[in-house]
């Protein structure tokens, strides 16, 4: 046993005592005099304990195999993205090129980089350049081959290869698209899977995030996946994992099947140690971004599109996207659904009202909320995830897409949390750097140009990425608080 004294509680600022033993919280008080007879004692003389973080939403394995490929956040123009791929080619000949963090918005014309572009580096080596919020890509002519994308190949449903005035194709993959191509690229190993868990693991843990939800497992082979996170949780993974399955690696199109795969999942998930690593639910995903004009909203983007004036993007029609809801609802499992837009969020909303406990499922995102939609989301009681982090990284996307004055108003932390709705922080990460303290500051003080009634206190922001974030996955009771019973999760800081 071992018991802290005269330490500051992370949250409150109350000067406490607490005793951990077996990993586990025995008790947690302010009472100056609580002692334990026997214990180890560690004077803290006066420093701060937090709770470790909790990142409810973002993506574990992708995460570790980005910190593989070519970065792109620093570019500024197109001259800058052509010039470091084309020393990528140059010095890494072999295999398909993968680059990530790709932004058309900084560019002076905001328009994007096409295919012929690409081609100038190679047409013969697959080039493919991931946009910054995982929605949308570059492929040069190589790649489209690669993945049998021709000038003929229909639009998936809830995506575009976008098109010239002549209709050949650009390179440019909106939503499905992108995902088409992109999983045409050779797939990692098992082993490679592994390893790629454990860095993000070790990325994660350096800021002071115990537990992390990955947002889309299933995207390259779920059972794979699935025996990837459990080796790298018995390798000594440093955090714990929640995951929430793509809808359709678990789904099959006849809803008899869903009966069958959730046995199979039943049987992949055997031997998982829970408090390390369980199944938390499905992912699915309504519209797509901000930055690549496909979050369905209400009104037209105002930056330039590849496609002209658009209102974005949904992923499925409002009757399919409610049998989805409904097959994992009654199937057992909770939904998480991505949803940008405030014409999505709407869909979103309906289909969950359909549940028997809307409260059961989360809502990721909502980053442009009407108050009437805000009085709608607190009768439904549907926890609600945001990403502060995003105000920081992609404030001038924003304000080119949307105008400033609809952008000054998305993320509304402050409405949200009065209107009583459960509201953790997380980040989306590799989208973002991931570092919690990034986040908490940007809530409150959210930066210029974002309308600043909607900050909150520094001790909401604490909150919402540990005991929010805990309530997200539901594992209120095990983390988030460092109360009697609960893991003991946490870290020493001087000052937060």
């Amino acid at each position: 046993m071992v018991l802290y004294t005269n330490f500051t509680d992370g949250l409150t600022g109350d000067r406490r005592r607490m005793l951990i033993n077996g990993g586990r919280v025995v008790w947690n008080t302010s009472d100056p005099i609580a002692d334990a007879p026997g214990a180890e004692v560690i004077n803290m003389r006066g420093r701060t304990i937090m709770p470790k973080f909790i990142d409810a939403h973002c993506h574990i394995l992708p995460m570790g195999l980005d910190l593989q490929k070519l970065h792109l956040s620093e570019c500024q123009t197109k001259s800058d993205v052509l010039d470091i791929v084309r020393k990528r080619h140059e010095t890494h000949p072999d295999g398909w090129l993968m680059a990530v963090h790709y932004d058309q918005t900084k560019f002076g014309d905001a328009q994007h980089l096409t295919k012929h572009d690409l081609d100038k580096v190679s047409s013969d080596r697959p080039i493919l350049l991931r946009h910054v919020n995982g929605h949308a890509s570059i492929a040069n002519t190589a790649t489209l081959r690669f993945a049998n994308v021709n000038r003929e190949t229909p639009n998936p449903s809830g995506g575009t290869y976008v098109r010239d005035a002549s209709g050949e194709l650009t390179g440019v993959l909106l939503e499905h698209a992108h995902e088409r191509v992109t999983s045409a690229a050779p797939p990692a190993t098992l082993g490679q899977m592994v390893q790629a868990i454990l860095a993000a693991g070790e990325k994660m843990a350096g800021f002071n995030i115990g537990t992390a939800t990955d947002m889309m497992t299933g995207r390259y082979d779920l059972p794979l996946e699935l025996e990837a996170y459990r080796i790298a949780a018995a390798s000594g993974n440093k955090v714990r994992v929640r995951l929430c399955l793509q809808w359709g690696a678990v789904f099959a199109k006849s809803a008899n099947r869903s009966r069958v795969l959730r046995g199979d999942l039943n049987e992949l998930t055997q031997g998982f140690d829970e408090e390390m690593l369980k199944v938390w639910g499905l992912k699915i995903f309504a519209d797509g971004a901000i930055g690549s004009a496909t979050a369905a909203i209400y009104g037209r983007f105002t930056g330039s599109t590849p496609e002209g004036e658009t209102d974005g993007q949904l992923m499925y029609s409002a009757d399919r996207l409610n049998e989805m809801v409904r097959m994992a609802d009654e199937a057992g499992f909770c939904v998480a659904t991505h949803t940008i837009g405030d014409r999505s969020t709407d869909l979103v909303m309906d289909a969950y009202e359909q549940t028997q406990d809307p409260a059961r499922h989360r809502i990721e995102h909502a980053m442009i909320l009407s108050d009437a939609q805000i009085e709608r989301m607190a009768k439904l009681g549907s926890h609600v995830t945001m990403q502060p982090e995003f105000l920081h990284r992609f404030g001038h996307a924003y304000k080119h897409q949307l105008g400033p004055e609809r952008a000054s108003k998305l993320k509304r932390f402050r409405s949200v949390l009065d209107a009583g709705i459960e509201m953790s922080f997380n980040s989306d990460s590799p989208i973002v750097l991931g570092d919690p303290m990034i986040g908490i500051e940007t809530a409150v003080n959210r930066p210029a140009g974002f309308d600043p009634t909607e900050n909150v206190t520094r001790e909401e922001a604490i909150r919402a990425y540990t005991e929010m974030g805990a309530i997200a996955n539901h594992d209120q009771g095990l983390m988030g608080t460092l109360q009697a019973g609960e893991l003991a999760d946490f870290f020493i800081v001087e000052d937060c």
